[in-house]
């Protein structure tokens, strides 16, 4: 009896992830395709994978490992494109994106303005010659700043740009940035997500944790009202 034309696809999927697995990139590399194709992502072969892989998952969800193999190759092969600043606030590690970030200093000295309005605003700081709003990202986060760990780090300033201008905001501890893609990042968790007033939209895997990634329009517009 011949073989339905699903056997055949099953086989055909099953030798092809064999072949990118044992002798393409994920292998030991001596396929005789790989020089011409560079990466099996490229090769004839790997797309009629992922096409019949698509078809099968038209028809239903698929349990097999061939789904699992894909989404590994797609998660390994996907550029980092993105970059965040890695810091804390007491005992809180949060990200922001590093396209508001201006520079990472020493922390000043600070000038405190009389009649002050709002809290979040701690006075100001001369940043190369140009006096910055300095503001306490832990009071607009709701974060307990003296609940940090005694590190024996001096505390540092980030300066976060935008188009109105700058602010300066203590931190604890300041890590290198970090690179990732979109798809690291972790939804945040239904109760967060549900609040209108939440500054964090997503979870970000770090250092075998988790961190809280920042909304960067959402701070920065947070922080400018804290101004009005």
């Amino acid at each position: 009896m011949r073989p339905s034309g699903n056997h055949e696809i099953d086989a055909a999927s099953a030798a092809i992830h064999a072949c990118w697995n044992s002798i393409g990139v994920r292998g030991d590399k001596s396929c005789p395709l790989l020089a011409e194709h560079v990466h099996c992502r490229n090769c004839p072969s790997y797309a009629a994978a992922a096409a019949s892989l698509l078809d099968r998952e038209s028809a239903g969800p698929s349990s097999g490992a061939d789904a699992e193999h894909f989404a590994e190759a797609r998660d390994t092969e996907r550029p980092k494109d993105r970059s965040a600043i890695m810091f804390r606030i007491g005992s809180e590690w949060l990200a922001l994106t590093t396209l508001v970030l201006d520079e990472v200093i020493e922390m000043r000295a600070l000038h405190t303005l009389p009649h002050r309005r709002s809290p979040i605003v701690l006075g100001l700081v001369n940043v190369r010659g140009e006096l910055v709003v300095c503001v306490s990202l832990g009071k607009l986060l709701g974060i307990a700043e003296d609940g940090s760990p005694a590190t024996g780090k001096p505390r540092r300033l980030l300066i976060l740009r935008d188009s109105f201008g700058r602010f300066a905001v203590p931190v604890d501890e300041v890590q290198h940035t970090h690179r990732y893609h979109d798809g690291e990042m972790l939804p945040p968790p239904a109760t967060i997500a549900r609040s209108g007033t939440t500054f964090t939209h997503g979870l970000l895997p770090w250092h075998g944790g988790i961190c809280s990634s920042l909304d960067e329009k959402r701070l920065l517009d947070g922080l400018g009202r804290s101004l009005a």
